[in-house]
């Protein structure tokens, strides 16, 4: 009698568990039932966990942004002040003169660059370089240099946008999920995932060839007749920033940066899906 009664509630265990949309049964290690994610609710965690990505791409932007992208790191790293010394000397366009400025001013130039690609700080068109007493030597950017930072700024807008767009949409699919239960995958499986998508772009650019990539990439993007690609003896911007060597360090960087955000991200998600007040209320994980 007694057996036949915990057979009874254990059959309507199992059917009250079967009724609940999206789910499917599944033994567990301990012999009993569990319940596994539907596929609606896995697409939803999976939606969620490609959204992160443009979410941590975009903070881990700013973030870098707002100290300059380690300029200074960079500055040492690179020897980018003996760069100044041998290639300001060798100025072509009657700026020679730029080898008197310090490295102080190297820095406030490169954080000027940054502002103004963000529409912030003096106009590109205005800054000028001083000597190590403060007085004016001259204009820092030339027109076309002045026309490809402005071509720049747009692009980063643009970016911005897309980005901050999708991640109002991450938002959105976090609050369903708070509501109606998604699956976001493993930090191990994303990330694995994610590990081969830019292992296989690693490739791609290494048979293509770093240099070939960032040419075609810049021609495929900016307009045709604006000028992108600058000598150092005829260009400050690029010789205080020694591109593109610094730009492949920021690269980096932000790639490195990037993915600990993500990867935050994503662990705190599944995390806050295991509060009993935002997790599904059958969910049994």
């Amino acid at each position: 009698m007694t057996g036949s009664r915990k057979g009874t509630r254990i059959s309507r265990s199992v059917k009250d568990a079967r009724a609940v949309p999206g789910q499917s049964l599944a033994r567990g290690s301990g012999g009993g039932p569990t319940i596994r994610c539907g596929s609606g609710r896995r697409w939803a965690g999976r939606l969620v966990a490609v959204g992160l990505i443009f979410v941590s791409l975009v903070l881990s932007w700013h973030a870098l942004a707002k100290v300059n992208f380690l300029y200074p790191v960079w500055y040492s790293a690179l020897a980018i002040d003996d760069h100044v010394s041998h290639y300001g000397a060798r100025n072509r366009q009657g700026r020679s003169d730029f080898v008197r400025t310090e490295p102080a001013e190297h820095r406030r130039l490169f954080g000027a660059v940054v502002d103004g690609i963000h529409g912030r700080g003096t106009p590109l068109d205005q800054l000028v370089y001083r000597d190590r007493d403060g007085n004016v030597l001259g204009t820092f950017l030339r027109a076309d240099e002045v026309g490809h930072l402005r071509d720049v700024a747009a692009l980063v807008d643009r970016l911005l946008i897309a980005g901050w767009s999708i991640t109002g949409v991450t938002v959105i699919l976090v609050l369903l999920h708070g509501r109606r239960g998604a699956c976001l995958p493993t930090l191990q499986r994303a990330m694995l995932g994610y590990g081969i998508l830019l292992g296989l772009a690693g490739v791609v650019v290494g048979l293509v060839g770093p240099q070939e990539v960032f040419d075609g990439l810049h021609e495929w993007i900016f307009a045709s007749g604006h000028p992108w690609f600058f000598y150092y003896e005829d260009s400050l911007m690029t010789t205080v920033m020694k591109a593109p060597d610094i730009f492949a360090a920021i690269a980096a960087t932000w790639l490195v940066l990037h993915l600990t955000v993500y990867a935050l991200l994503l662990a705190g998600f599944r995390r806050l899906a295991n509060v009993p007040k935002f997790s599904h209320p059958a969910e049994q994980s």
